[in-house]
C-alpha cells in the first residue's frame, strides 16, 4: 500500500480520478490490517482508478497535511478523531469527510459492500447529481 507523504497531492490525484481520496490508517502490528489492506485496498491500487494511502497511527515519519504543514501519523490520527486500528477514511481535497469512515476491520463477507457504498457515497458529496461507482 503506498504510503502518505503528501496529502494535498493526493487529494489532487484523487479528484482527477472523479474519486476521494482512500485512507487507510493503521498501527505497525494490526493484525486486523493486513487483511483490508490486501483484500480490499490493494485491488482499488491496481485498479488505478483510486487514490488509496495508508499512514500509520503510531507513525512519526514526518507528512505534508493538506494545510501544507508538516505533521506525523500520530498528530494527523488524532486530528481527524482515529481511534481503532483499521480506519478508513475518505477524504475530499481539503481533507474532510465525504463518507462515513469504516472503522475496524468488521464482517470479512461484507466489507467489500461497505468499502463500495463508502466510495460511491463520497463520489456523490463530490459531484452531486453523479452516479454510483463500482470497482
Amino acid at each position: 500500500m503506498p504510503l502518505a507523504t503528501d496529502f494535498p497531492a493526493h487529494a489532487r490525484r484523487a479528484a482527477s480520478l472523479d474519486a476521494p481520496l482512500i485512507v487507510l490508517v493503521s498501527l505497525r502490528d494490526c493484525v486486523y490490517c493486513g487483511p483490508i489492506r490486501q483484500r480490499e485496498l490493494a485491488p482499488l491500487v491496481r485498479s488505478g482508478k483510486y487514490e488509496v494511502r495508508e499512514i500509520g497511527m503510531d507513525s512519526t515519519t514526518p507528512v505534508r497535511d493538506f494545510d501544507g504543514s508538516t505533521t506525523t501519523g500520530v498528530a494527523w490520527a488524532r486530528a481527524h478523531g482515529v481511534k481503532v486500528s483499521p480506519t478508513v477514511l475518505f477524504l475530499d481535497t481539503s481533507g474532510h469527510p465525504v463518507a462515513d469512515p469504516l472503522i475496524s476491520a468488521g464482517l470479512p463477507d461484507f466489507y467489500g459492500a461497505y468499502l463500495d457504498d463508502a466510495i460511491a457515497r463520497g463520489r456523490a458529496r463530490l459531484h452531486p447529481g453523479g452516479g454510483t461507482t463500482t470497482r
